[in-house]
């Protein structure tokens, strides 16, 4: 890797995700100058005090332009520390690094080590090879497998596409309560879902959706978050349950609650990325189902609700910024002081869309009064112990935004607003469960 004269400075993408917002506060605060690499106006860390530019981009979903683009901007402003904020990102940084690190700070693990995750029916064999439990999957090639299959895994079952990154047409899955159901679902998945070139040349058979067991009803999701150096020496994680999301039983999280690392999880999570090889921040998920811990995904990038993890005193943003700039001594610091500090006991609630799912539930009546309380009670309570995404009170321009974001979308598309704030766990759902950012 060449020598970069500048220091100190970061681009961050992916402009209208919350995670993208918490590692610009977040840098920021440490002094880094933030880039933010934008297609919109209204995207909340757009408007954030702790960025010091702006600049155009196309779609980090469209993987020639957006190289092409990043290519451009490293060879014009050289020394960048460029982290992943998405899937797409993450893919690119892996896949191109060699050309990338002639003009940017990169902290990546291989493309295979990142395929290893980023592709579920993978993921799901290596989490089980390192002792995670996770749910019961297949991959059939044909339509008599997929009977078989159906019928070994019992109902009810998920059709889900194996990978997000660079997809179209994908979705996020299909619950299938009946037999009949099952091979209409499958084809339709297959014929629809497409991948960019670039990723079928690694992964040739993405295009064949999994099936996957699941646990009827669960909306509880355990989460660990945190970092691991690549040789696995370098490593720390938190804790917490997501419990609300919208839209319900099928969103990104809209409330957590703190809990504490299992130490099992942590153990296998440890074994899992040393056999796979990544390094990096994480966010894993994990269905519960009774006593078990069932891992569902993992996001090997920023994710949508890092900030509750700043807030509790883990910086993954500035440790991910530390490890791409080659200063090990100031990592491991970091890390140790992160290991060494009480957790406090705080609340994520993402205030603007839990309100108005609130809201629209209770009119609608999808909601119970008792359950609509409850969720307020928890609001109330904690409202001095509070992690909001978007709100904070040095930094009110990406709150405005997050409101004028909220009323575009639903201007666009008002009948899939509506339906998203109404939707109800106890209803049949249409997707997979718990997909986040």
């Amino acid at each position: 890797m060449r020598s970069f004269e500048h220091r100190h400075q970061a681009l961050l993408a992916d402009a209208t995700w919350y995670g993208t917002l918490a590692a610009a506060r977040n840098l920021g605060a440490h002094g880094v100058s933030v880039t933010l690499a934008s297609d919109s106006w209204i995207a909340p860390a757009r408007w954030s005090r702790h960025v010091a530019r702006t600049v155009s981009c196309p779609s980090s979903k469209d993987a020639a332009e957006f190289l092409a683009w990043l290519l451009r901007f490293g060879a014009a402003h050289p020394g960048h520390v460029l982290y992943p904020t998405s899937d797409e990102i993450a893919w690119l940084v892996s896949a191109h690094a060699q050309e990338l690190s002639r003009s940017f700070r990169l902290y990546a693990p291989s493309i295979n080590a990142l395929l290893r995750l980023l592709d579920k029916a993978r993921l799901i064999e290596d989490a089980r090879a390192a002792g995670l439990d996770a749910p019961e999957t297949r991959v059939p090639r044909d339509e008599w497998e997929v009977e078989h299959a159906g019928r070994e895994l019992g109902l009810p079952l998920f059709v889900k596409p194996r990978a997000q990154m660079f997809g179209r047409g994908t979705g996020k899955g299909t619950r299938i309560d009946e037999p009949a159901a099952l091979l209409p679902a499958w084809r339709a998945l297959r014929s629809t879902a497409t991948y960019d070139p670039e990723i079928l040349g690694h992964v040739p058979d993405l295009c064949l959706p999994m099936l996957q067991g699941c646990s009827a009803g669960a909306e509880r999701i355990y989460t660990v978050d945190g970092f691991v150096d690549e040789g696995g020496e370098i490593y720390k994680a938190l804790a917490c349950m997501k419990v609300l999301q919208r839209p319900r039983g099928s969103g990104p999280g809209i409330i957590f609650e703190h809990a504490e690392v299992d130490p099992a999880v942590d153990e296998g999570l440890r074994r899992l990325f040393k056999v796979t090889g990544f390094c990096g921040v994480f966010d894993a998920e994990f269905i519960e189902h009774g006593t078990r811990k069932l891992l569902i995904d993992i996001n090997p990038r920023f994710y949508n609700h890092m900030a509750f993890e700043t807030d509790r005193g883990l910086h993954l943003p500035w440790l991910a910024y530390l490890a791409a700039s080659g200063d090990r001594q100031a990592l491991k610091a970091e890390v140790d002081r992160a290991k060494a500090a009480n957790v406090p006991q705080r609340t994520f609630v993402h205030r603007l869309p839990t309100t108005m799912m609130l809201a629209a539930q209770g009119l609608a009546h999808t909601m119970p009064r008792e359950e609509q309380l409850r969720w307020r009670r928890l609001i109330s309570d904690n409202r001095t112990t509070t992690t909001d995404p978007a709100r904070t009170a040095d930094d009110p321009g990406p709150g405005i935004a997050e409101i004028a974001m909220e009323a575009f979308a639903f201007m666009r598309h008002p009948r899939a607003f509506i339906r998203g704030l109404l939707r109800s766990p106890k209803l049949p759902p249409d997707l997979e469960p718990l997909h986040a950012q």
